[in-house]
């Protein structure tokens, strides 16, 4: 039976408590709600690991984000610097091929007849079919080439969208929340001592959690 309502939550970055009460706030049930996260629900959040499990045991739909896709990295290269990804492989102890291997299954956008979910954006005038990974993890302007996708003298991507379905995305915590007819930003920067928003289709209604603190100093670019 197809669930009656579906729920997006933008970049979560480890805020898991303030995540949870987003949900208790929609009323999700797993009966009536599909769930489906835009990416990064890891990373400068205190809680990384548990969001990693919530997602996994309760086999949750998500895109990849930029931070998951550099948490593989990380682990590729052997290469730890960062301390929450430190942590995180530290927890995973001997499991931690498994989790690579369910990270690297997460798909780079989910489409439905209705609307489409990716991390970061599409690129202009092409099929999230036929785009490199990268640009639907990272882009958020377009300067015509894709030679430099972050450079804010340039327009943003979805400022080329002309398509009717509705395309949701993060990733763009500077932006914060961003409504417009065929686009919805969702990244509302939480982690950063603002709020976590989620968007309850069909109805496209805007739910939001304020963060219960500021978790990094300031927002970051990347």
């Amino acid at each position: 039976m197809r669930r009656q309502k579906t729920f997006i939550v933008g970049d979560v970055h480890g805020c898991f408590e303030e995540f949870l009460e987003l949900l208790k706030k929609v009323n999700y049930k797993r009966e009536t709600h599909r769930l489906i996260l835009v990416g990064d629900i890891i990373n400068r959040g205190p809680f990384s690991f548990k969001m990693l499990e919530w997602v996994k045991d309760n086999k949750i739909e998500m895109v990849r984000g930029n931070h998951e896709q550099a948490f593989i990295s990380c682990f590729k290269e052997d290469k730890w610097i960062n301390p929450i990804f430190k942590s995180l492989k530290q927890k995973m102890k001997s499991d931690i091929g498994q989790w690579i291997d369910w990270i690297s299954d997460l798909p780079f956008y989910i489409e439905e007849e209705d609307f489409l979910v990716v991390h970061a954006g599409l690129v202009p005038n092409e099929k999230p079919k036929d785009s490199k990974a990268h640009f639907l993890m990272n882009i958020r302007t377009w300067d015509g080439k894709g030679e430099d996708i972050k450079n804010e003298k340039n327009p943003p991507w979805y400022h080329f969208y002309t398509d009717k379905k509705l395309v949701v995305y993060g990733h763009w915590a500077m932006q914060g929340l961003n409504i417009r007819d065929n686009t919805i930003g969702l990244d509302s920067a939480c982690v950063y001592g603002n709020k976590l928003s989620g968007l309850l289709l069909p109805e496209k209604k805007i739910f939001q959690i304020s963060a219960s603190k500021n978790y990094c100093s300031k927002i970051s670019k990347k």
